[in-house]
């Protein structure tokens, strides 16, 4: 047998175990691109899966700061309301404190009036009988 019929040989041998494996091989590929065209697909709607779970955690973060910011806006008020009602307190304490002075005076003039008019009152009296 000559070189060349045995490479024939050889080549034809060769090519009929190497087609089936090429065929295998080109089914893997298409495999392996259908599993890419997939994950690409997939990895897309997680994407936008993730984007619209951002945004929902986003809008929640920003109820959430604005709760937070209208609790810190009732504490500062109820914080202005304690010092107003503090300064409410001490004004009607003074204002106690006075009115007290002030009827402890009256009562001492109504006392000294009537003090005065009882005097008057017997003067008068007395010099009318003599009169």
């Amino acid at each position: 047998m000559s070189v060349n019929v045995y490479l024939l040989l050889l080549l034809t041998v060769l090519v009929i175990f190497i087609i089936p494996i090429l065929i295998q091989i080109s089914r893997m590929l298409a495999s392996v691109t259908e599993l890419l065209k997939t994950a690409n697909e997939s990895v897309k709607m997680m994407a936008g899966e993730l984007s619209r779970t951002l945004e929902s955690a986003n809008k929640v973060i920003a109820t959430v700061n604005g709760i937070i910011e209208n609790a810190r806006e009732l504490g500062s008020a109820f914080k202005a309301l304690s010092e107003g009602a503090v300064k409410l307190g001490e004004t009607l304490r003074d204002s106690s404190s006075y009115v007290t002075g002030l009827f402890s005076q009256l009562t001492g003039f109504v006392s000294s009036l009537k003090t005065t008019l009882s005097v008057l009152t017997k003067g008068l009296l007395k010099k009318g009988g003599q009169g």
